[in-house]
């Protein structure tokens, strides 16, 4: 009961991140503004809740997992990049449909790596999810994005939401001995943000706007949240369980968002891919 707590208030902040990275782009704010400034209000809130906690200020990490924890902020801001574009432009229910079959990469990463128990039926799963993620790509080969096809943002965003959760599951194996989650977060949310004024840097465009701002500010919080919340119930549940519960939920809430607020197009191949999709990731639990 306890870890299907932590999971509802993490689907709970995926679906408010959701909801502002399309506010985001139609507003035609600076996405990377934006995001670094979110990144920034993240690291600052995991200092903080780290100082309140009364725990050792610098974690006692292995050496591997601060290099780790940097790539894998790079791996965040650009999978939240990405995201948003997707969001404006493929909308949200097929968006997070696709960032959610992304489950393939840290439930094999549990069953492979960890030896979490998989059955003919999750193996099933894995393969509904293959055919559920093609029908959403099929569905987007014919729409651009400047000089980019859409079906591409889709991609990226299975990719990097796969590699940003696995490295949550690899956090709760390998590191959370040494340190808590605040502060392995802190360390990702910091190297995100180095990445973000950098890239903002390079393109002379350090001046922010106070909607960008302020807007960072109301990502920042459930963009900590999210990811606190899922290392917890990972600590009650197993990885083959969480990750689809997860990933289920936020793809149903994600739907009702996209049509119910922002009333989203979904096509007929675009609405059996996030059906299938569904049923993959049911399979899996």
């Amino acid at each position: 009961m306890i870890g299907f707590s932590f999971i509802l208030l993490s689907v709970a902040c995926s679906l408010l991140i959701a909801h502002f990275l399309k506010v985001i782009e139609t507003r035609g704010m600076d996405t990377l503004h934006v995001l670094t400034v979110n990144y920034l209000v993240a690291f600052l809130t995991a200092l903080m809740v780290t100082y309140i906690s009364r725990v050792e200020f610098l974690p006692e990490f292995p050496i591997w997992l601060w290099g780790f924890s940097a790539f894998i902020g790079l791996i965040f801001i650009s999978n939240f990049f990405i995201f948003s574009k997707s969001t404006y432009q493929n909308g949200i229910g097929v968006s997070i449909a696709a960032m959610r079959l992304s489950l393939l990469v840290p439930v094999l990463l549990s069953v492979l790596i960890y030896h979490e128990t998989v059955t003919l039926v999750r193996g099933l799963g894995f393969l509904l999810v293959l055919v559920s993620f093609g029908l959403l790509i099929f569905s987007r080969r014919g729409v651009r994005v400047g000089s980019i096809n859409s079906h591409w943002l889709l991609i990226g965003i299975f990719l990097f939401t796969g590699m940003a959760d696995a490295s949550l599951k690899i956090f709760e194996r390998e590191g959370l001995s040494g340190g808590t989650e605040f502060q392995y977060l802190a360390l990702v949310f910091f190297s995100a943000l180095i990445f973000g004024l950098g890239a903002s840097a390079y393109k002379g465009e350090l001046r922010f706007t106070m909607d960008e701002m302020k807007m960072g500010v109301f990502i920042g919080v459930p963009n900590l949240l999210t990811s606190v919340f899922l290392i917890n119930a990972l600590v009650y549940a197993d990885g083959v369980f969480v990750y689809p519960a997860v990933n289920v939920l936020i793809i149903i809430g994600g739907a009702l968002v996209g049509k119910l607020y922002w009333d989203d197009k979904i096509s007929t191949l675009e609405a059996s891919g996030m059906a299938m999709a569904i049923l993959a990731i049911m399979f899996l639990l």
